[in-house]
């Protein structure tokens, strides 16, 4: 499978968000690989590890660091055709300007895609789930739908396992205005400027993927 396939992979941002970012490297980097679909070769698939540093603007909060970021998912052929599962998307939160003691973090909405095209390196739908002691558990904005570009060649870092580096964006998502946040929720979208429309926003990050064989 070309390495440019991989590269595809930059779809990732980040992130099911159920703990914090997991060891680095040596200590468990492909721990949230998935089992693969029934019927698939082993030989003929392998798994992806992306960790990605990030900086969004979305509605007022300008120019966000965001916190460590890593996706897993897996990539090969079944039935003759291009397939890929799902693993993992995890993220740590960071501090909201503007929403006293309240963190956001990015977790998966549901679909990606990471087969790069002529139009885009890859797309993932993300919720920005919202933290803080006055805001219900399930506070978040809806889905997020991103369709990332490339933003510069990719470069090899090394082949054993290989790995790759490569930086995407995106200057046309949408983030919608937040959901289950209790008699706060019109506050906090008040607050952030949601919801804010296509144009407004802007996504940019860095990834380095890793790639294990099954």
């Amino acid at each position: 499978m070309k390495i440019a396939l991989a590269a595809a992979a930059v779809a990732a941002l980040a992130l099911t968000v159920t703990s914090a970012l997991p060891a680095r490297a040596a200590d468990g980097t492909f721990a949230d690989c998935p089992a693969l679909p029934a019927g698939a070769d082993p030989g003929q698939w392998r798994c992806e590890v992306l960790d990605s540093t990030a900086t969004m603007s979305f509605g007022d909060v300008r120019d966000l660091p965001l916190g460590p970021m890593r996706l897993t998912f897996a990539e090969g052929q079944l039935n003759g055709e291009y397939a890929q599962v799902f693993g993992a998307l995890r993220s740590e939160p960071v501090a909201v300007p503007g929403l006293p003691r309240a963190t956001v973090r990015f977790g998966y909405g549901g679909h990606s895609d990471f087969q790069s095209n002529d139009e885009r390196k890859g797309e993932i739908d993300l919720v920005a789930e919202f933290d803080g002691p006055y805001l219900p558990r399930d506070c978040a904005t809806g889905v997020i739908h991103s369709v990332l570009q490339a933003d510069g060649p990719t470069e090899v870092v090394s082949t054993d396992p290989l790995t790759l580096k490569f930086a995407t964006y995106d200057h046309e998502l949408a983030v919608p205005a937040t959901e289950n946040c209790g008699p706060l929720g019109r506050v906090v979208d008040r607050r952030l400027g949601l919801p804010a429309a296509s144009g407004t926003n802007s996504y940019a990050q860095t990834t380095t993927v890793r790639l294990r064989d099954y």
